[in-house]
This record gives C-alpha cells, sequence and structure tokens, in this order.
C-alpha cells in the first residue's frame, strides 16, 4: 500500500487497522485512572526544566555508542552493579513510577549511577488523544533532562504513531548525535510498518542524527545514518524457553 493510498484513510480507521479492540471511551477511562494514580501535573518539576520555544524540555545531545550491556528501568532497580544502559523499552506500568512525586527524585538519584539511560519510552499509540502523546513526549524529555543536570548521560528514545505526531514527537531535540527507537509492535501489521518507515524518513529529515540505537526485530531501513541493532532480550529469551520446552516435547 502506497503513502497515497494510506492517507485515504481517517485517523479513526487506521487505528482500527492497527489495533482491532480499539475502544475510545475504554481507553480514556484507563488513561484518567492513570493520571489520578500517578499526578499528571508535576509543577515542582516543571518550574526548573529549560524549554524549547515549542515549550518542551530540551536535550543535549549525546556523542557515542552505548558500550556497556542494557537493562530495562525495573531490573536497574534492584542490582547492585551500575556497570549498565538503562532503557525503557518495556510496558508503560513497569516505569510509570518515575513520573510519582513519591518515586521520581530516589529514581533519578538511581540512574545518574549507571553509564547511561536511554529517555523513557511513554506510549505513543494512535488510541491515545493527540494531547495525551504530547503530554507522554514532555515526560519523555523532562527525564532525560533531570538525569541531564545531574551529569547523568543520556540519549533520547523517539517514537511516533500517526503523521499527526511529527509536529511534536520530535521537539526538544537537536539535530546530529545519537537517538534510540523501537520496533516493537511495528511489525504487527502492514499499517504499522508503513507508518513507521515514514517517521523513519521524518527522523532523519528532521534531527539527520548521526547513529540511530535500534531496539527490536530487524527491519529493512534506508538511511544515511550508522544503525546499531539490539534485540529485544524477552523476545528472546522467550523464543529460546519455548524452543527448549518444544525440544522436550
Amino acid at each position: 500500500m502506497s503513502n497515497r493510498q494510506l492517507s485515504f484513510f481517517s485517523e479513526y480507521e487506521l487505528t482500527k487497522m492497527i489495533s482491532p479492540a480499539f475502544s475510545k471511551k475504554k481507553n480514556q477511562a484507563e488513561w484518567n485512572l492513570r493520571v489520578n494514580r500517578l499526578g499528571a501535573v508535576r509543577a515542582d518539576l516543571s518550574k526548573d526544566l529549560q524549554l524549547s520555544d515549542e515549550g518542551c524540555p530540551t536535550i543535549q545531545p549525546y556523542y557515542g555508542i552505548p558500550q556497556h550491556p542494557l537493562i530495562n528501568f525495573k531490573e536497574a532497580l534492584a542490582i547492585e552493579s551500575f556497570e549498565y544502559w538503562v532503557h525503557f523499552f518495556i510496558d508503560d506500568v513497569l516505569f510509570e513510577q518515575i513520573w510519582n512525586p513519591r518515586y521520581t527524585a530516589r529514581d533519578i538519584d538511581i540512574l545518574c549511577r549507571f553509564k547511561g539511560i536511554f529517555t523513557p519510552d511513554f506510549t505513543l499509540d494512535p488510541r491515545l488523544s493527540q494531547w495525551q502523546e504530547q503530554f507522554n513526549i514532555f515526560r519523555s524529555r523532562a527525564i532525560g533532562q533531570l538525569v541531564q543536570k545531574r551529569g547523568g548521560i543520556v540519549i533520547p528514545t523517539i517514537g511516533w504513531s500517526f503523521r499527526r505526531s511529527f509536529d511534536y514527537c520530535f521537539c526538544g531535540l537537536s539535530e546530529g548525535g545519537t537517538v534510540a527507537i523501537s520496533t516493537n509492535g511495528v511489525l504487527n501489521n502492514f499499517v504499522s510498518l508503513r507508518l513507521f518507515k515514514e517517521g523513519m524518513f521524518e527522523l532523519e529529515r528532521r534531527l539527520r542524527p548521526e547513529v540511530i540505537f535500534i531496539y527490536g526485530e530487524k527491519i529493512e531501513l534506508r538511511t544515511n545514518a550508522r544503525l546499531i541493532w539490539h534485540p529485544n532480550t524477552q523476545i528472546v529469551h522467550l523464543r529460546k524457553h519455548d524452543s527448549q520446552k518444544r525440544n522436550k516435547e
């Protein structure tokens, strides 16, 4: 399906293609519960942030490649060694606490001890409204900036959904340096794959990164940037477990 053909569909129709079980009412109710539980408004954090002209927290570019193994945020909180890069390519539920007033200061202090972090990969999803996506981007950039201010090394994680998100998913970032993305869920269907590749084109056009760190399944991509691939370790583990189970049978 060409880009032009995709444009024939409304955002709602594309959402149904990507997520057949889409329910706007149910999604809004879940979002309201999340906001009430964790606290969406963090004036204590926002007042000291450096913002772009669009009002998004800025992150200074990092020129380099992670030279240490990766560990996800949930595991990082329980480990004694800090010889890792911390990533958030896991379900939001497992790292939402970092925006909770009870845990933010402690978690950022822990993150700063590691070799580096990728900024939180808060969900950008067709089922979310535009303002929900913008809020998730704001949170991701804010946490990244707070870690940088404490002396931590940060690589910004970038995600997108519909084309509308191209207007704000790159905000707060400068050209060049290293950025991170994930292909988790991209191969679910042809619409997700097409939108992902459109976002890749926009990423290179707007930011011109030197290195793109990609977490997840390998797919064919055309880019001038150097690509560093890292498999989704959870999926690799599950596949290995299933293979061993079948061999025993």
